[in-house]
């Protein structure tokens, strides 16, 4: 595995990692693999920062974190939010209400239930006979970008996303570093979809799954040779063994 040069007699500053499509047993489903979660929690012996990197809910991350026995830092709505130990910070400035009841009649799309709960970004379903075809979804995110150009417009294989432009999970990763002192061209970022490509050119090691989307493929330095959770468990008991060989 490619790791070890990435490294280069190393130990990652942190790892950065996302839930759906990485976490999850495969992508579109939301069952965490339990054997992932895991192997995260093993990386606390070798005091490496682990910091869930999410699209999700404000409360839906926090509940994760806490319930999964991860470090209390973290990046949800795409990095609009930023939670380090009891410290919340709100990187949006401005209400997405108004946008996203427009874009739900123009565009015919139906908001997510999960809007009742975020803080900044908001979500929407898009048409089943949409989700097979990958062009009909870049065009609808285009002509929503087009029409709203200050925000983001991006499918992430579970629902479409609208946040400000200014917010982005790099911007909130690079936030969280220079706040806990960590070393991003040391890092790992791991996720699967086209919101997760700032995140991966932020750090030293960029690495999707194999089923990732092939715009962040193209953005990797890494790409993982199975789907979802399967390929993040390749990648962390690599990391794991590398950890034990070093020490």
């Amino acid at each position: 595995m490619l790791l070890a040069q990435y490294l280069i007699k190393a130990k990652p500053s942190a790892l950065f990692i996302d839930i759906d499509g990485v976490m999850t047993i495969e992508r579109g489903s939301y069952i965490i693999d339990l054997e992932t979660v895991d192997l995260l929690r093993r990386l606390k012996s070798y005091e490496i920062p682990v910091c869930l990197v999410s699209g999700n809910a404000y409360p839906t991350v926090l509940t994760l974190q806490r319930y999964l026995g991860l470090p209390p830092v973290f990046v949800a709505e795409n990095g609009c939010v930023i939670q380090i130990n009891k410290e919340l910070t709100k990187l949006c400035r401005e209400n997405l209400d108004e946008v996203a009841d427009e874009i739900e009649k123009i565009f015919s799309l139906r908001k997510s239930l999960s809007n009742l709960f975020r803080l900044c970004d908001r979500a929407f379903h898009i048409p089943e006979a949409m989700k097979t075809n990958r062009e009909d979804v870049r065009r609808l995110e285009r002509a929503i970008m087009e029409r709203y150009p200050h925000i983001n417009a991006l499918y992430t294989g579970y629902v479409l996303h609208i946040y400000p432009k200014y917010c982005s999970k790099s911007n909130a990763i690079k936030i969280i570093a220079e706040k806990m002192g960590i070393e991003l061209e040391k890092a790992i970022a791991i996720g699967d979809s086209i919101t997760d490509i700032d995140m991966i050119k932020s750090v030293g090691i960029g690495v999707v799954v194999g089923d990732a989307d092939d715009e962040a493929k193209k953005e990797a330095k890494m790409v993982l040779p199975y789907k979802a959770s399967q390929s993040t468990k390749y990648l962390l008991l690599a990391l794991l063994n590398y950890l034990t060989r070093a020490s």
